[in-house]
């Protein structure tokens, strides 16, 4: 009976079934800690993000509300003010008065102030009288309220309809000789200019919300909660209303982070002690969310790996078995090989993109193997495009792989902010490859981490809709063509991924605005590195320069078919010894926006 099961479980079919099972349950159980792992890193990315926006916004106020009061209170002690509100009838003082306010209105950052004195109690607003205040209104509760109550200064918050703005107003009383009050001098800040920039550049999908001791909202993108007074724990997740409870026990400049059950979200709240207000930043994180990263890449392209790689040892052992069932695997990992090839190609940039953005452009892409590691990216925006055209290590899988991981670095880091930068986007690509392959940290600081020299070669270019552009690049050459000669500008001889370069300084940029017409080339070192000939020798550059430069009047598909041709022609016999990447396109002769 032992001999029975022995045969049976060592039969390949039994073997092929078992092994699959295994795959599977390393990936659900990988996947299933692959999430979660992801989850609680995006939240901890996001906690910083937040606490440091919360902590410059909150300085930020805190310095406009310190720097305007001081202005309000030097206006209040002004001697000529305090003459000019004990009689406002005087002609003479008026028109001193009225300068030194307009002087006053100059320095203020709100280029506008206010003054009532309690005679005429007429509201004066940059030197143009304005309407004559009834104090008994309930409207014009903070008129008694500074003149009777208040010693230095006060605020209150007010919402203009009309102007769709919520101001903060700083009110000061003005006193005689005699500590009597004779009027009222202040300014406002704009809170909506203040909060709106906020959301536009810095938290997304995250709430801000400013609260006072009352737990009102007074500060928020939603105006009606402020107009309404909405009490701040009718906004927060019942998971986070545990905060309110801690506001008490912040002290200074403390910052308080809170997260909700698992992890799925985190609020971080601060005091801005110059108005007795609180802030509170609160984010939710979803699964979805928390997958898209360069990491969920490289987290399924391993497990397709993996799948490839048992299936293929079983492929390779059906070989023994007869020729039939060795073509049958074959076809199997070849199958696999083109499904991934499809993934790639649907990596790259359509057709489209380049025809919107230049005025003839050319491609040949061809891996040596099925799939491999050069790779091309483009993406317009607002102001230009961008296109990175690179070269990873190795080619076939290993290559495509790395391919995988470039691409969804670039989605990830490329944005709206970081376009115009073609430095900053190569110091992105670096730090992210550098952390991902293990590479020796950028300090030096991990002395025993395992190095993976693995990374590529390329070049980044900004084509601005003005006509100007900028690139950089290592390691690989842009050449640019005016039909006249052919400019060769090298790469920078560093390579991205090891983890060497220090910071974003080290990656140079050059600038240049070529005329309408100008041909541009970017291609990898499989065209220049070819060997072939009678000595073997490498394809090189000059060949290649020849043949842009006397087919310059064709279009560029024609020349880049013709570089393919003459590639081909020169190796001969001798195998192809690195994946073929060639982009060309010519700038248009008028500029104007892709969108």
């Amino acid at each position: 009976m032992k001999a029975f099961f022995t045969k049976m479980f060592f039969k390949r079919g039994n073997l092929l079934i078992l092994s699959s099972i295994l795959l599977i349950v390393i990936f659900v159980i990988g996947g299933i800690a692959f999430v979660n792992l992801m989850g609680r890193n995006m939240v901890e990315n996001i906690r910083e993000d937040l606490t440091k926006t919360l902590e410059l916004e909150r300085i930020k106020l805190a310095a406009s509300i310190n720097s305007e009061i001081a202005i309000v209170l030097k206006m209040a002690e002004s001697p000529l003010i305090k003459r000019y509100f004990s009689n406002p009838s005087n002609s003479e003082l008026e028109k001193i008065a009225f300068d030194e306010f307009a002087a006053y209105r100059r320095v203020i950052s709100a280029n506008s102030i206010f003054w009532i004195n309690d005679i005429d109690k007429l509201f004066h607003s940059n030197v143009n009288e304005t309407y004559l205040i009834d104090p008994a209104s309930p409207d014009n509760y903070w008129y008694a309220m500074t003149l009777y109550e208040t010693e230095i200064y006060n605020f209150n918050i007010n919402y203009n309809p009309d102007l769709n703005l919520t101001n903060l107003w700083i009110n000061a009383p003005v006193f005689d000789a005699n500590k009597n009050a004779i009027g009222i001098v202040g300014t406002g800040i704009n809170l909506s200019d203040f909060i709106d920039p906020i959301y536009d550049k810095y938290l997304g999908k995250a709430n801000m919300y400013f609260f006072n001791d009352a737990h009102e909202i007074t500060g928020a993108k939603d105006i009606s909660l402020v107009i309404n007074k909405t009490g701040i724990n009718k906004e927060l997740d019942s998971e986070f209303l545990n905060i309110l409870e801690e506001i008490t026990d912040l002290s200074g400049d403390e910052v308080k982070h809170f997260y909700s059950a698992g992890r799925r979200g985190v609020a971080v709240i601060g005091a801005v002690k110059e108005l007795d207000w609180y802030i509170v930043v609160v984010q939710r994180v979803s699964v979805i969310s928390s997958l898209r990263t360069s990491m969920t890449f490289f987290f399924v392209a391993i497990m397709i790996v993996m799948i490839i790689i048992v299936y293929s040892v079983f492929a390779v052992q059906e070989l023994k078995l007869g020729k039939a069932r060795a073509e049958a695997a074959k076809e199997a990992v070849i199958s696999s090989l083109e499904y991934a090839s499809n993934i790639q190609k649907n990596m790259l940039p359509s057709n489209k993109i380049f025809q919107t953005t230049f005025s003839d452009y050319g491609i040949i892409w061809k891996p040596r193997d099925i799939v491999g590691g050069d790779i091309y990216w483009m993406k317009n925006f607002e102001e230009g495009a961008v296109l990175c055209v690179c070269d990873c290590t190795g080619h076939g899988t290993p290559g495509a792989l790395l391919s995988m991981l470039v691409v969804s670095t670039f989605e990830e880091t490329i944005t709206e902010y970081t376009y115009k930068d073609t430095a900053q986007i190569i110091w992105e690509l670096e730090k992210k490859l550098a952390a991902t392959l293990n590479a020796r940290s950028i300090n030096n600081e991990e002395k025993n981490s395992l190095s993976i020299k693995d990374g590529c070669d390329l070049a980044v270019m900004f084509i601005g809709i003005d006509g100007n552009v900028n690139s950089s690049s290592c390691h690989t050459h842009i050449f640019v063509c005016d039909g006249k000669d052919v400019l060769q500008i090298k790469g920078q001889k560093i390579y991205i991924g090891e983890g060497k370069i220090k910071n974003k300084d080290e990656i140079q940029t050059k600038f240049f605005t070529p005329d309408p017409g100008t041909k541009f080339y970017i291609a990898s070192d499989g065209l220049f590195d070819q060997p072939g000939g009678a000595e073997s020798a490498p394809f090189g550059y000059n060949k290649f320069k020849q043949i842009i430069l006397d087919n310059h009047n064709e279009t560029q598909s024609v020349i880049c078919g013709k570089v393919w041709s003459a590639h081909e022609e020169y190796r001969g016999e001798i195998p192809r010894v690195d994946d073929f990447e060639l982009i060309s396109f010519k700038m248009k002769d008028a500029v104007k926006k892709w969108h």
